[in-house]
């Protein structure tokens, strides 16, 4: 944070509420009084950038997160959804150690019409779930670190999920 304005000492009680009315209330900044003045300190131009970009990546970040298109169908896969497939996975491992059958395996996809999958397709489906989560997951964390270290307005504009 940065020093945005300042009041010096000494000042009457009318400048003091109007400073902070001004400068905390209308402008968002936080007040600190020293022993020399009162400070309103904000967000520089970068920082204010730099949290901007943060909230639009995590936003696309979490975005990708939630669906996935797969064999020409769109996929729900969030939290819930991964917890189902992981547990579809187990099923299908644990029916393949008994050597038990396993009947094609029929999931919902996004638009509410039934895909079916062989024991195999639906390992291949799950594991590209977890590949495309993975990828999302580093792309997103690269993201960051990017927009984290850099040092100008112009880096940080430049900075793009490109898939």
């Amino acid at each position: 944070m940065e020093i945005k304005a300042t009041l010096k000492k000494p000042y009457t009680d009318e400048a003091r509420i109007e400073f902070i009315v001004e400068n905390n209330h209308n402008n968002g900044w936080e007040i600190k009084e020293t022993d020399t003045e009162l400070q309103a300190l904000g967000y520089s131009d970068i920082e204010v950038l730099r949290n901007s970009k943060l909230a639009e990546l995590l936003a696309l970040k979490n975005s990708k997160l939630l669906e996935f298109s797969y064999a020409d169908k769109v996929f729900q896969i969030d939290t819930e959804s991964k917890l189902n497939i992981s547990g579809k996975v187990s099923e299908i491992m644990l029916k393949t150690q008994l050597s038990q059958e396993i009947d094609n395996i029929n999931w919902i996809a996004k638009d509410n019409t039934i895909k079916a999958f062989s024991k195999d397709e639906f390992l291949a489906f799950a594991t590209a779930v977890a590949t495309h989560t993975e990828m999302i997951l580093f792309k997103h964390d690269q993201l960051r670190t990017a927009v984290n270290n850099a040092t100008s307005i112009d880096e940080i504009k430049a900075i793009a999920w490109v898939d």
